[in-house]
């Protein structure tokens, strides 16, 4: 049985992107250093794999607008930031420094989601009937 808290820890938003990063560095090490000399089985798992990347850079994508719009919002309601005028725009400007950065971010995933699925959709033509 799990304890209260337990499961809301296990998948807080900074544990599901190590967990996520932990999967990426395994991929990356796999395909950098093949002792064997087989990166992947064949065409058609580099197709899956190009599929799952796709996907994943489509999720991470998604959430980084709603990470500022959050952040903002923190913002607005007093989370973060203080009483103190000064400091509140302070603030403010790293926020908005964020806000820009995670902007950027997502305009970049975007773009190389839509590059990883031409990749995808021309590794359609190597693969064989298995």
């Amino acid at each position: 049985m799990e304890l209260s808290g337990s499961g809301e820890a296990e998948n807080s938003p900074a544990r599901l992107a190590a967990r996520a990063e932990d999967a990426v560095r395994a991929l990356s090490l796999r395909t950098s250093n093949p002792v064997d000399g087989d990166i992947l089985a064949s065409p058609g798992e580099m197709h899956e794999v190009l599929g799952s990347l796709k996907l994943l850079v489509d999720n991470l994508s998604r959430c980084l607008p709603e990470m500022a719009t959050w952040l903002e919002q923190c913002l607005w309601c007093g989370r973060v930031g203080g009483q103190d005028p000064r400091a509140y725009g302070e603030v403010a400007e790293s926020i908005f420094e964020v806000a820009s950065a995670l902007a950027r971010a997502h305009r970049m995933g975007t773009a190389l989601s839509r590059e990883i699925q031409a990749a995808q959709s021309a590794s359609s033509d190597l693969m064989v009937s298995d």
